[in-house]
């Protein structure tokens, strides 16, 4: 079976920059796929709806039309969002992304009703910096984001790379196990979580133009991403009992809702 991801909430709107990721499932039928985001730069909650298909088929995605979805937060804010005129994708209007509020993104379509809560990490890490290094082994280019952990619980980080302006195939993650209220620059693809691609099409060279956008996630976000990461490498342990990335949504649907911080910087890649 396979099911599509859009990597990132402000990418909805903009077929030329979406990435589609496939993989291969064990489902027998298709399957409700749902990709919810909210941040907290000032724009509404976007949410794609499709179906999985058949790995026999095409990677045609069926749009799931005529849902209801609804965006509520704990502070007693409640709204529905509007399909705009792509179809099966939903956008907010009134309810924004802020550090600390935990919001509740119900889905009702064919009968059925799905739900995920989702916390906006507070308080919100800056991304200081962004610099560009020589990797140890390979000799590739590597970006390395900059940031100043917080003491204190445990923080998750999901890094998306833009080269010339195309999205990265890869999903870096980062957490602050052994880095805890500490200064942070580790490359992206240096471990952790989104190895180093293999694709000559996202291998940084000198004069290129690189933005990172870093998410502060949720727990049940960070773990969504890690899994589909593993399923993505090729984990031996994924291999052998074939699974689904472990969505935050009730009634066994694919995908997740993301409330998270975004924050941005971008380089030329100087000569090194």
């Amino acid at each position: 079976m396979k099911y599509p991801l859009v990597l990132a909430a402000a990418l909805l709107l903009t077929a030329s920059c979406q990435k589609v990721v496939t993989l291969d499932l064990q489902n027998a039928d298709p399957q409700l796929a749902i990709e919810g985001n909210l941040a907290d730069d000032g724009q509404p909650c976007t949410v794609l709806l499709s179906r999985s298909v058949d790995y026999t088929q095409t990677n045609t995605f069926p749009a799931v039309s005529g849902a209801t979805v609804t965006l509520s937060d704990d502070a007693g804010g409640l709204e529905k969002l509007a399909e705009t005129s792509t179809p099966g994708q939903y956008r907010g209007s009134k309810l924004l992304g802020q550090p600390g509020r935990r919001y509740t993104l119900r889905v009702e379509t064919g009968g059925q009703s799905y739900v995920a809560a989702s916390t906006l990490p507070s308080p919100v890490v800056a991304l200081t910096g962004l610099r560009a290094q020589k990797s140890v082994v390979g000799n590739n280019i590597q970006v390395v984001p900059e940031y100043q952990d917080p003491a204190g619980p445990r923080n998750y980080y999901l890094f998306r790379q833009y080269r010339n302006g195309r999205l990265n195939k890869n999903i870096f993650l980062q957490t602050d196990e052994f880095t805890d209220g500490k200064s942070n620059a580790r490359a992206l693809g240096s471990g952790g979580g989104g190895g180093g691609s293999t694709d000559d099409a996202d291998k940084l060279a000198t004069g290129d133009s690189v933005r990172v956008e870093m998410q502060n996630v949720d727990p049940d976000a960070y773990e969504y991403f890690r899994t589909l990461n593993q399923i993505l490498q090729g984990n031996p342990l994924f291999s052998i009992t074939p699974t689904n990335p472990k969505s935050n949504f009730s009634g066994g649907v694919l995908g997740y809702f993301s409330a998270h911080s975004r924050r941005q910087r971008s380089l030329v890649v100087p000569p090194l």
